[in-house]
């Protein structure tokens, strides 16, 4: 088989409406999309609205309502649940859709934690013992751990999203994709991930970080085939540039802004930390000042940014050099209002996909 058949396309979609959520999700699967992934979210992003309905229960309903298209977390993080009760949600869809869940993992976000009291102190040794936890849960008949941050005694879960490959073994059907960028998470990918889910890279970026990853996963015996590169992007397809490029402007500012790394990396000095999203707060009360400092923003740091925009044969041409960089799993995150998401699908189902899935 080429590579080209082997490309898979996901979609993440908002995380509220349920009306939306589940039209969409129906129309991917019916066009050909292989994943939908749900933000996993206490406080959506937004301005006015930050609406956010719990991913594992919405998931659990287009469970039943689907056939094909596997269902995903885009990702959670192991603070607002026990890892044994998060292990139990993925394993409760999985069950629901027959063996169709992914459970996206990340080290979480400060608006979905700080003001709720959730304590946000070392977020990847945490997830890492929270990683370790799950793993064993679906492939071990009973677990016993002593970690820094949590402790089981003879803790098991059924039923097991697994099939057993021994008596006291079993092969778990639910596919941990790590969301990694740094060394250390990337490592944690590298021992014990199913899958590489990173955001925003340039092709050579991914590239070499996909390399790291198959080089350490030799070093704890795992075959680096078993793990899939996936990647996370923020896309408009439309008929014409001019539309693609006013469509992602605003929004791919808002969101360099609450990323400074990203525009540190393209050699523009962010403007303020103040909205970074992973270890400060971008609140309600924060949403005008946010879209307000964004509009400040120059457009060349949406072109030079990491996005896939354009027509179709110019989103074809930037994640064709994902390919060549490794990346078999695309997960669109498309730029535009809920009213023309469909169309937008549509158009990328049609003028895209079938270039990376034909023989």
């Amino acid at each position: 088989m080429s590579a080209r058949r082997t490309i898979k396309f996901g979609i993440e979609g908002p995380s509220y409406p349920w009306e939306v959520i589940h039209d969409v999700v129906l129309f991917a699967e019916k066009i050909g999309f292989d994943s939908y992934w749900m933000p996993d979210h206490l406080v959506a992003t937004g301005v006015k609205r930050w609406d956010a309905l719990d991913a594992w229960s919405t998931l659990c309903a287009l469970a039943v309502q689907t056939k094909r298209i596997k269902l995903a977390t885009g990702v959670s993080d192991t603070y607002r649940h026990h890892p044994a009760a998060l292990a139990q949600m993925a394993a409760t869809c999985d069950t629901l859709s027959q063996g169709r869940a992914i459970l996206g993992i990340g080290i979480g976000e400060a608006m979905n934690l700080v003001p709720f009291g959730i304590p946000y102190d070392r977020p990847v040794e945490r997830t890492v013992e929270a990683v370790q936890i799950i793993r064993r849960l679906f492939t071990e008949d009973f677990v016993d751990f002593k970690g820094k941050y949590y402790e089981l005694k003879k803790a098991f879960l059924q039923p097991k999203p697994a099939v057993p490959i021994s008596e006291t073994a079993y092969r778990s059907t639910v596919p941990i994709f790590i969301a990694a960028s740094s060394p250390r998470t990337m490592e944690v990918t590298a021992q014990y991930g199913d899958g590489w889910l990173p955001a925003n890279l340039i092709p050579e970026e991914y590239k070499s970080n996909l390399e790291k990853i198959r080089q350490t996963a030799k070093k704890y015996q795992r075959d680096p085939s078993e793990i899939e590169p996936a990647h996370f992007m923020y896309t408009v397809v439309a008929k014409d540039s001019e539309t693609a490029k006013k469509s992602i402007m605003l929004t791919g500012k808002m969101m360099l802004l609450s990323r400074p790394r990203i525009l540190e990396k393209i050699g523009f000095q962010p403007p303020t930390h103040a909205f970074e999203m992973t270890f400060k707060m971008v609140f309600p009360r924060d949403g005008e000042s946010w879209l307000a400092k964004s509009t400040e923003l120059p457009d060349e740091v949406v072109e030079k940014a990491p996005f896939v925009f354009g027509t179709p044969d110019d989103v074809i041409e930037k994640i064709d050099k994902f390919v060549k960089a490794g990346c078999r799993h695309f997960v669109m995150n498309f730029q535009v209002p809920p009213r023309i998401l469909k169309p937008t699908c549509q158009l990328f189902a049609e003028k895209v996909m079938p270039y990376f899935k034909k023989k």
